[in-house]
């Protein structure tokens, strides 16, 4: 049974995990595709605009209604707070997902790129 503590801290995990892939897009940037780091912050926030209005999107679209899928609006089922934290949860799924998949997709181009420099050194 799911209950509010544990949505709170899953809530704080999916916080940490997205601290942690903007960290990591920002090490990528830096340090492996060598950009400044006023062009890695102007990136880095352009990227995280695109992906707040794409997981608002998605979240719209697609797991909002699964969420409460018979959009139903019972009230005394809103007035528990939990109910809430269940939408903020997968909202911040979604979001942690793109991040973590744009992270990836960086890190992949960067050992790509990484590779073709030191094979025209050869």
């Amino acid at each position: 049974m799911i209950n509010e503590a544990t949505l709170i801290v899953m809530l704080i995990v999916l916080f940490f995990l997205i601290f942690v892939s903007v960290g990591y897009l920002f090490f990528v940037v830096i340090e492996k595709l060598q950009m400044t780091k006023i062009k890695t912050t102007v990136y880095i926030f352009a990227l995280m605009i695109v992906s707040f209005i794409v997981s608002i999107g998605i979240y719209h679209f697609i797991v909002g209604p699964l969420v409460d899928p018979a959009h139903m609006q019972i009230d005394n089922l809103r007035n528990y707070s939990f109910y809430y934290v269940i939408g903020w949860n997968a909202y911040f799924a979604v979001l942690t997902t793109i991040l973590f998949l744009l992270a990836l997709g960086h890190h992949v181009y960067a050992v790509k790129k990484e590779r073709d420099y030191f094979t025209k050194q050869s």
